[in-house]
């Protein structure tokens, strides 16, 4: 039973944890990283804001980089697929109307993330 003694070694059980956590990270990352962002934008009384132009960009040393744009659905919703981004830069508009920008840190580069409240636009 020499194994049992090994097995309980703090060093075989500490670098065993440290395994076993890298292997779920990996797992983790490797099933939400389709670079899918998701999000509402929705006015000042919370109701959803249709064709509304949301940009999506990246902070660079200097400046912000536009990396996307798309158009909000009927609900207010939008879709971001494959954005090649560790951070990321959010924010509406309409018209004259726009919201303030959000900055995003991601974990891991092309992460998958459903934005969180939604953007709102101002007057």
């Amino acid at each position: 039973m020499a194994w049992r003694t090994y097995l309980h070694n703090r060093f075989v059980l500490t670098f065993g944890i440290i395994a076993i956590a890298v292997l779920i990270w990996n797992i983790y990352v490797a099933l939400n990283d389709d670079g899918r962002i998701t999000g509402q934008v929705v006015d000042p009384a919370g109701q959803p804001v249709p064709q509304a132009t949301v940009v999506l960009a990246r902070n660079t040393v200097t400046s912000v980089e536009t990396v996307g744009k798309t158009t909000t659905n009927e609900q207010g919703r939008f879709t971001f697929d494959d954005h090649g981004q560790f951070s990321i830069v959010l924010t509406a508009s309409k018209g004259e109307q726009e919201s303030s920008r959000r900055t995003i840190p991601l974990w891991f580069r092309n992460q998958n993330i459903n934005i969180t409240p939604p953007l709102t636009i101002t007057k």
